[in-house]
C-alpha cells in the first residue's frame, strides 16, 4: 500500500494533479467503514454522551478517540499522502488548542482546547484517509443514505406531533444537556422550541433546526450528481428535501443556492460560450451592484430576504461587535469568555467562522477557509479532465462544500453538524486530488448500485470528452 502511494506521487504532473498513469489506491468496502461509522455517530443526539475526566464525550468524539490509533497507523504507513492544505488545517486545529493554553493555564487550556481541536481534526483526517477515490465516496453515500433518511423522517414526525421527539427520548435515558456560561456548566440547558407558519420547527437529533436543515440540504447536490444507481439516490434526495421542515432561513437559502448552482451547471454544459469563470464574474458583478446601489449594502438586502428579518439584523450586529473583539484579540482570542456587545444582545454567535476568530484568533478561521477554497479549486480542476460521470460527482461535492462554507457565515456549527462539515472537507480534498484517469475498476461491492459504465476510466492518452475537445475534433 505504501508503494501505491509512492506510485501516485511520482505520477503527478507539473500542475500537481495525478496523470493518466497514476494507479489509484486499492478500493474496498472496509476502507470506507471508518468514515461511515463516524457519520452515523454524528447523526446521534448530543444527549448520548459519556462523562470522563470532567469532559463530555459525545458520540462523534467517542468514535474519534476510538479511531485515533487507526488514523495514526494510516499516517505512519503513508496510506494517504497529505498535501499542504491538510497541514494548513492541522495547524488551524493545533492553534485552537494553543490559544486556549495561552488564555487559560496550560493544563486547563489543553483539556478545553484539546476537545475542540480533536473534534475538528479527527473527522477531517478520518474522512481524508477513508475516502480516496470517487467510488469510495459513492460507497459512502450508499451506506449513509438510510441514516439521513431516518433523520428526515424524525423531523417529519416532530412536525406532525408539534413537539420534539428524538432528543427528549434520549434525554430520558442519558439525562438532559447542561447550560454553560463562559465555558462553565451552570445548570440544565433549555430545549429550543419555536414555530413558524403555525408549524413546529423540527430539529430531529440535532440541537437546533438550523443544523438539521443545512445538514440535510447539503446532500441535495451530492446525491443528484453522484451517479449512484437504484434506491440510494431517491432516498438521499428525499432526505435532503426534509430540510424544509426546519423552517430555517439558512436552510432555505442553502437549498436555493444549491439548486441555483445545479441549474447553472446544467446551462453552462449546453451553452458553448458559458463557463464557470464567466458565471462567477457575473455573480460578483451583480453582488457588487446590489451592495453599492442599495441603501445599506448587500447585507441589508440579504437580511430582508430572511424568514425573520429581526434575526437577520441581529446577525449583522453579531458580526459588527464580533469583528471588534477579533481586532482587540487577534492572535489568541478570548476563549469561552463572552465578547463585548450591546447589553440586550444574547452571547450566542451565529457565525461559525467568526466564533472561531473570537475564541482562538484569526488563524483558525482563515486557515480553515483557505482549505475549503483549496478543496473547491482542486475539485473544479480535476472535474475538467474527468469523465462525465466523475465530473458530475466532483461538481456536486464542490457545490455542497461551497454551500456549507457560506452557511458558516450565517450560522454556527457544533455537534454532529460540525463533524459532517469537517468530514465533507476532508473527502472533497481526497476526491479532488485522486487520479483522474483510473484503470479498470473491479466491482467488489454494491455492483448493482454503481453506474453502468466504468467510473473515471479513459484509455491511456485519450482526453476526456469536453466541449473544447469536441470542437477541436470537429475542426479536424
Amino acid at each position: 500500500m505504501a508503494a501505491t502511494a509512492i506510485q501516485i506521487e511520482r505520477a503527478q504532473g507539473a500542475d500537481g494533479y495525478p496523470t493518466s498513469s497514476a494507479t489509484p489506491p486499492r478500493s474496498t468496502l472496509k476502507t470506507v467503514l471508518p468514515a461511515v461509522v463516524l457519520f452515523y455517530a454524528a447523526m446521534m443526539p448530543n444527549e448520548l454522551r459519556l462523562l470522563l475526566a470532567d469532559q463530555y464525550l459525545y458520540a462523534p468524539r467517542m468514535l474519534g478517540f476510538v479511531l485515533l490509533p487507526w488514523v495514526l497507523w494510516q499516517l505512519v504507513r503513508r496510506e494517504g499522502k497529505l498535501q499542504i492544505w491538510d497541514y494548513l488545517f492541522v495547524v488551524a486545529t493545533f492553534w485552537m488548542v494553543y490559544s486556549f493554553m495561552i488564555f487559560y493555564d496550560p493544563l486547563e487550556g489543553l483539556l478545553r482546547g484539546g476537545a475542540l481541536g480533536l473534534d475538528a481534526v479527527l473527522p477531517f483526517l478520518i474522512a481524508r484517509l477513508s475516502i480516496r477515490t470517487p467510488n469510495d465516496f459513492r460507497r459512502f453515500l450508499v451506506l449513509v443514505a438510510p441514516a439521513i433518511f431516518l433523520v428526515g423522517l424524525s423531523m417529519f414526525a416532530e412536525v406532525a406531533a408539534g413537539r420534539a421527539l428524538i432528543r427528549p427520548a434520549f434525554a430520558s435515558v442519558f439525562g438532559d444537556l447542561s447550560a454553560y456560561l463562559d465555558g462553565v456548566e451552570v445548570g440544565r440547558g433549555r430545549d429550543f422550541v419555536d414555530y413558524r407558519f403555525g408549524l413546529f420547527r423540527a430539529a430531529g437529533p440535532f440541537s437546533h433546526p438550523i443544523l438539521a436543515g443545512f445538514v440535510l440540504g447539503s446532500f441535495l447536490p451530492i446525491y443528484w450528481f453522484a451517479g449512484v444507481r437504484k434506491w440510494p439516490t431517491p432516498m438521499g434526495l428525499a432526505a435532503s428535501l426534509f430540510a424544509i421542515l426546519s423552517f430555517s432561513s439558512a436552510a432555505f437559502l442553502a437549498l436555493i443556492l444549491a439548486i441555483g448552482l445545479m441549474m447553472a451547471d446544467f446551462v453552462q454544459r449546453r451553452v458553448s460560450f458559458l463557463s464557470w469563470k464567466l458565471i462567477t464574474c457575473v455573480a460578483m458583478m451583480l453582488a457588487a451592484t446590489l451592495h453599492f446601489a442599495s441603501e445599506n449594502g448587500l447585507v441589508s438586502v440579504l437580511v430582508r430576504l430572511t424568514l425573520n428579518p429581526n434575526t437577520g439584523r441581529f446577525r449583522t450586529l453579531i458580526w459588527e461587535y464580533g469583528l471588534i473583539s477579533v481586532e482587540k484579540h487577534p492572535w489568541f482570542g478570548i476563549g469561552f469568555t463572552n465578547y463585548e456587545r450591546l447589553e440586550w444582545m444574547v452571547p450566542s454567535v451565529d457565525a461559525h467562522w467568526l466564533l472561531l476568530g473570537i475564541r482562538h484568533g484569526w488563524i483558525p478561521p482563515v486557515f480553515m477557509l483557505a482549505t475549503c477554497a483549496a478543496a473547491i479549486v482542486v475539485l473544479a480542476a480535476s472535474a475538467s479532465r474527468a469523465s462525465e460521470t466523475d465530473r458530475r460527482l466532483r461538481v456536486g461535492m464542490a457545490i455542497s462544500l461551497f454551500v456549507c462554507t457560506l452557511t458558516g457565515f450565517t450560522g454556527s456549527f457544533f455537534g454532529g453538524a460540525a463533524t459532517w462539515v469537517y468530514m465533507l472537507l476532508g473527502m472533497s480534498l481526497s476526491v479532488g486530488l485522486s487520479p483522474v484517469f483510473q484503470p479498470a475498476f473491479r466491482r467488489q461491492v454494491f455492483p448493482a448500485w454503481l453506474p453502468e459504465a466504468p467510473l473515471g476510466q479513459h484509455q491511456q492518452g485519450v482526453r476526456p470528452r469536453t466541449r473544447r475537445n469536441a470542437r477541436l475534433g470537429s475542426q479536424r
